[in-house]
């Protein structure tokens, strides 16, 4: 059995496998197989045939009047049809990486299908009264397939998931499935925000035989699945405070990650009615705007337990090198060996590393905390790759404001009469370090030259050293190129 903390994800459902074109093609091909047998609901179990199955779970899923539902992994659409023929005021938008599939999928102003992976639609948050998974979940990377569907819900949306349970976690590389024990999927769902809403019903009325018969030898499928019984189980979607209430109460050591910038700022705002619960934590870098400064000795002052840890970034790098995001081969550890390059240099996120993030993961996780909380959102252009409700090495994860975008931030900030950070209104991030030579993207020497001209200065003088390094390489590939 895998270790327990990789229930939450399966690291054999990368993106990867979703998108590639191996994988769609033998899909597509086994789509084509099991049409032509008549078969057009791809799923794993059946309750009677295949359309009192669908209608079976219309029945438990009582959609109200009007209801949009995103099918997750829709197939070849067959699901939101039937549902579609009994219920006329319904309306399914078909997500699915397969266009094959979405091709031979019904259309009609009723059906939208979507040409996407299910872990980022790229569609508008709120949009959707049910997200079901029909046999589709287990073959997910399921934080992202979660939090997906999370993010498309709206307020009390209901989660509505038809799969397999098993007698013990297993991945089924053949299957590029994940399947669980109910209590299990349970669990995993609840901690991306959701409530169980009613017994899940578990076997009763379905079989699994053509899934058997699918694999040829009942010896490998005993083998492989043995105790694998379907489930089907409902949801909703909690309230953000309520989802945060309930992830806080079950773990006695939490904590929070906080940068000073405007998402974690509308984080801390969200966590007030628990920060006696809470340490929050800070690194500061040794070269803090003093905006920055300022927003953390405010919140110093708010919260009880608050631990601020020295990042030392000059000591960072004049043992590295200053941050550049162009790294000649002089700054790679052969080339400081055989060139002897005039300047260091350290990639962007080797430095922050160094200066930032261990730092503070070491601190966070010596001190035992087993849940922690960021200011992290999947509208984010540089983000960690997990998801909130992700357990990683026996610590939760919790990213409150996931489903937020830049203009959800600065609408809460408005509403809740919070200033954000005056570098705001020139840089499009907050800076851990006032002269930072990386992070070309930020908009950083216009607000430093307007506002912070000693800064100014430092910071030109690194884009100074990094140009004396770079240039010959540059120079040379320009030659190459022409």
């Amino acid at each position: 059995m895998l270790a327990k903390d990789k229930w939450l994800g399966p690291q054999l459902h990368s993106q990867s496998h979703f998108k590639g074109k191996e994988l769609i093609k033998a899909i597509d091909q086994a789509t084509d197989l099991a049409v032509s047998q008549g078969i057009r609901v791809l799923q794993t179990h059946f309750y009677g045939n295949q359309e009192a199955h669908v209608l079976r779970h219309l029945e438990i899923m009582n959609p109200p009047q009007g209801a949009r539902i995103i099918d997750a992994g829709s197939g070849v659409g067959e699901v939101a049809r039937i549902m579609s023929k009994a219920r006329p005021d319904l309306r399914f938008t078909m997500i699915n990486f397969s266009q094959h599939q979405l091709d031979i999928s019904p259309t009609g102003e009723q059906f939208l299908p979507v040409l996407a992976d299910f872990t980022d639609t790229g569609l508008s948050p709120g949009l959707a009264d049910i997200v079901m998974f029909n046999s589709s979940l287990c073959q997910m990377p399921i934080n992202h397939a979660l939090s997906e569907a999370r993010r498309l819900l709206k307020p009390n949306g209901e989660l509505f998931v038809s799969d397999l349970a098993i007698d013990q976690y297993r991945e089924i590389n053949e299957l590029y499935a994940t399947f669980m024990p109910l209590k299990t999927w349970q669990d995993v769902i609840v901690k991306h925000g959701f409530a169980v809403n009613g017994e899940a019903i578990t076997g009763t009325g379905y079989d699994i035989e053509h899934f058997r018969s699918g694999f040829g030898d009942n010896e490998l499928f005993d083998d492989k699945l043995s105790g694998i019984q379907p489930f089907v189980s409902r949801f909703t979607k909690k309230e953000s405070n309520v989802h945060i209430a309930d992830t806080l109460a079950r773990h006695e050591k939490i904590a929070f990650e906080f940068s000073g910038g405007k998402d974690s700022i509308v984080t801390f705002d969200l966590l007030l009615p628990h920060l006696d619960k809470i340490t929050v934590y800070h690194v500061t870098s040794g070269d803090a705007l003093p905006e920055t400064r300022e927003v953390i000795e405010r919140y110093k002052k708010i919260a009880p337990n608050f631990i601020e840890i020295n990042g030392n970034v000059k000591q960072i790098h004049a043992d590295f090198g200053i941050p550049s995001d162009i790294i000649p081969v002089s700054s790679t550890d052969m080339g400081r060996q055989t060139e002897e390059p005039k300047h260091l240099l350290q990639s962007r996120y080797d430095c922050c590393a160094r200066t930032i993030m261990n730092p503070l993961h070491n601190r966070v996780i010596n001190d035992g905390n087993t849940l922690i909380i960021r200011g992290q959102k999947s509208a984010d252009k540089l983000k960690g790759i997990y998801k909130s409700g992700a357990v990683i090495g026996g610590i939760e994860l919790l990213f409150p404001i996931e489903d937020y975008t830049d203009e959800d931030v600065y609408e809460t900030l408005s509403e809740r009469d919070i200033e954000a950070p005056a570098y705001y209104g020139s840089m499009n991030s907050a800076p851990d370090c006032a002269s930072c030579s990386a992070y070309w993207d930020e908009g950083r020497a216009d607000y430093l030259k307007e506002n912070h001209p000693q800064h100014y200065k430092e910071y030109m003088a690194k884009l100074a050293i990094i140009q004396d390094e770079v240039m010959p390489y540059i120079e040379s590939f320009n030659r190459e190129i022409k």
